[in-house]
C-alpha cells in the first residue's frame, strides 16, 4: 500500500510539473524560455519544444541534418523569426543563449549574427575566424562585448553567452572563451518587442550567416559551466529530462523523510 501511494505521489508531481526549490547544480527546467530543436513541424514552422509557445517561421531556409536529428541551413539571405513574448523577454535579471553551430562560409565582414534578440539584446555572432557575444548597456554595447574562441569550416561548434546579473561570458565548445564584467542592466525598455532572430539582423539585409544552426535554447537565468558541459555532450532534451527526474527523486526523498 505504501508502495502504491508512493507511486500515486510521484504521478502527481509529474503531471502538475510541481518541483520543490533546492540549491543544487542541476538544470532548472522552468527557467528554460524557449527550445528550438528543428526537428518538429512542418513547412515553414518553428516549434518551441520549452512549452511556453514562443514557435518561429522559417523565412526561405531549409532543414537539413543538424547536429541532432534536424537543422536550419542559411545561404546568406534567408532567416527564422522567433516573435516577442513575455518569456522571450525575460531576460533582464539573467539569461544563456545557447546553440550548436556550422558554418560553410567565412562572414562577410567583422561578424554576422547567429542568434540576436531585437538589437544586441542579447546576441551571439560569428566572426572570421572567432566568435561575440554582446548585451545593450546605456544604449551601446562598446563596454558590454566579449569575443573569442575559435571555429572551423564544415564543422560543429557549442557556443553559449550567459550574464548572471554582473559578468558576461562567452563559452565555446564547453569553455571560457571570454568573459568581462558588466554589471547590472541600466535599461528596462524591452527596444522593439523583442523578436529573436536567427542568422539575420531584424529581417534587414546584411549581417546574414551561411551554414547550419540545430539545438537553439534560451534560459532566463546564468547556467553554468558544468550545466553547459552536460548539454554539449547530452544534447538539450536528455540533459532537461535528467536534471527534471533528479530534482523529482530528491524532492520525493524530503516528502518521505519528513512523514
Amino acid at each position: 500500500m505504501r508502495g502504491m501511494n508512493a507511486l500515486i505521489m510521484i504521478t502527481v508531481l509529474l503531471i502538475a510539473g510541481v518541483w520543490v526549490q533546492k540549491s543544487t547544480s542541476e538544470i532548472d527546467p522552468e527557467a528554460l524560455m524557449g527550445m528550438w530543436l528543428f526537428d518538429q513541424g512542418k513547412g515553414d514552422a518553428v516549434v518551441d519544444t520549452s512549452g511556453n509557445g514562443n514557435d518561429g517561421e522559417i523565412v526561405d531556409a531549409e532543414r537539413v541534418d543538424g547536429k541532432s536529428g534536424k537543422g536550419i541551413e542559411f545561404d546568406g539571405t534567408n532567416h527564422v523569426v522567433i516573435p516577442a513574448s513575455k518569456t522571450v523577454n525575460d531576460f533582464l535579471d539573467g539569461f544563456t543563449y545557447l546553440l550548436w553551430v556550422k558554418p560553410l562560409g567565412n562572414p562577410s565582414g567583422p561578424h554576422v549574427r547567429l542568434i540576436e534578440r531585437d538589437w544586441h539584446n542579447p546576441n551571439i555572432l560569428i566572426g572570421p575566424t572567432d566568435f561575440y557575444g554582446s548585451f545593450i548597456f546605456n544604449g551601446g554595447i562598446d563596454n558590454s562585448a566579449v569575443r573569442g574562441g575559435t571555429w572551423e569550416m564544415d564543422e560543429w561548434s557549442f557556443v553559449a553567452l550567459t550574464h548572471d546579473g554582473k559578468t558576461l561570458v562567452l563559452y565555446v565548445d564547453g569553455e571560457v572563451a571570454a568573459d568581462l564584467d558588466v554589471g547590472e542592466p541600466d535599461f528596462t525598455a524591452q527596444h522593439d518587442g523583442g523578436s529573436i532572430w536567427l542568422t539575420r539582423w531584424k529581417g534587414a539585409a546584411g549581417w546574414d550567416f551561411t551554414g547550419v544552426l540545430d539545438e537553439v535554447a534560451i534560459f532566463n537565468t546564468a547556467l553554468s559551466e558544468d550545466d553547459l558541459g552536460t548539454i554539449m555532450t547530452e544534447g538539450l532534451e536528455k540533459a532537461l529530462s535528467v536534471s527534471a527526474i533528479n530534482r523529482l527523486t530528491m524532492t520525493w526523498g524530503d516528502i518521505k523523510r519528513q512523514r
